[in-house]
């Protein structure tokens, strides 16, 4: 941070995953529909579990866009984003000394997590290894990690940092291996909505067999441009679910009621925006990745370049640490690979919807100048 701070001029957060982009309209707090001034019903406490409003609104999406069978409001949990959902489920379904398959490379966070929990986490290469070997089977790359003391399995698609999509085939012999293995399933699909060149999202716990065993994670902040509303939701098995809901109510007790009000109008008002976000997405995508093809696969969907930076490594280096801080020192700021699992020390993500395509244009000059291309 003291070499940001040094530099003089605007430094280029690409290390962020966040958009450049604001909220749909109607779902910005100063728009929210006040006739008379905010209520002060937003003052008080909302229910724990989360308003009914935003909860049955939700129940209906699951329903129409992810499939999930005969989801109620008792399998769902209204959750402070997505990082407090993970935790809360972490904690409801796995106990110290488990094992958890952390399909790599994942969302840095998890790690974390799982280790505060007491919980044993385990890397397993996969999206990255699906990308790279075209129909190499999914459940070959898991089994041979999981041992006697693994109870769960954390996967993310469309995957941060990769981008990887994973195919209703993929998904199927994921659940194979969590049947085989009686495992619980937590399934962070936080970038639902961002898929790209045709591609559907799939829900895994909308296969047969995963409903009891599905742990799902949605959120409002990648869809909708809310990451600091901090909204998110957690949909589970009903015994799940409870556990889910106590562990909540000890940590945060509820999400703020104006929070709610503006997630909800969102889901309510947002496939305009959405359709115009990802429109815009495709095109950063596009971009970034024409300029860095060489280092990495074209992402299938999220917001990401995955880079692999190993031939530019300096003599003696075994990590991309000190290549990063010569990007910093240029002031552009990427997010070192490591944190994304232990095999990823001379790799990088870029974020590429967190700045406006002029500022991206940029960024991507400083990086490439740095890299000597």
């Amino acid at each position: 941070m003291r070499r940001v701070a040094a530099y003089h001029g605007e430094v280029i957060p690409l290390h962020i995953g966040d958009t450049h982009l604001p909220p749909p309209e109607q779902s910005r707090l100063g728009s929210l529909d006040f006739p008379t001034g905010p209520s002060p019903d937003l003052y008080r406490y909302s229910p724990p579990p989360g308003k009914q409003e935003l909860l049955d609104a939700v129940v209906a999406k699951l329903s129409a866009r992810n499939r999930f069978a005969e989801a109620d409001a008792n399998h769902v949990q209204i959750t402070a984003g997505a990082t407090h959902a993970l935790s809360c489920a972490v904690r409801s379904v796995l106990d110290p000394g488990d094992q958890l398959l952390l399909l790599a490379p994942y969302w840095p966070l998890i790690r974390g997590i799982a280790v505060a929990s007491g919980v044993r986490p385990v890397d397993v290469p996969f999206s990255h290894e699906l990308l790279r070997q075209k129909g190499i089977p999914a459940d070959e790359l898991i089994e041979q990690y999981v041992t006697p003391h693994t109870a769960g399995l954390y996967m993310c698609t469309p995957n941060n940092p990769d981008g990887k999509v994973l195919t209703p085939d993929e998904l199927t012999a994921i659940a194979r291996v969590a049947e085989r293995h009686d495992l619980w399933i937590l399934s962070d699909e936080v970038y639902e909505d961002l898929v790209y060149d045709g591609r559907q999202h799939c829900s895994i716990g909308s296969l047969p067999g995963m409903r009891e065993r599905a742990v799902t994670v949605f959120s409002f902040s990648k869809s909708y441009g809310q990451a600091g509303l901090r909204v998110g939701y957690v949909v589970a098995p009903r015994s799940a679910a409870a556990a889910v809901r106590k562990m909540s109510n000890h940590t945060v007790y509820c999400v703020p009621k104006a929070m709610q009000k503006a997630a909800l109008a969102a889901l309510e008002h947002g496939d305009e925006f959405l359709a115009g976000a990802r429109r815009d997405y495709a095109e950063a995508r596009d971009f970034a990745h024409g300029r860095l093809a060489e280092l990495c696969v074209r992402p299938e969907g999220a917001t990401y370049l995955w880079l692999d930076l190993d031939r530019f490594r300096g003599p003696g280096e075994e990590d991309c640490l000190g290549l990063l801080t010569r990007m910093a020192d240029a002031g552009v700021l990427l997010a070192p690979g490591a944190v994304f699992g232990h095999a990823f020390r001379s790799w990088a993500r870029l974020c590429f919807t967190s700045v406006a395509r002029s500022t991206l244009e940029d960024g991507i000059d400083r990086v490439l100048r740095v890299l000597g291309a």
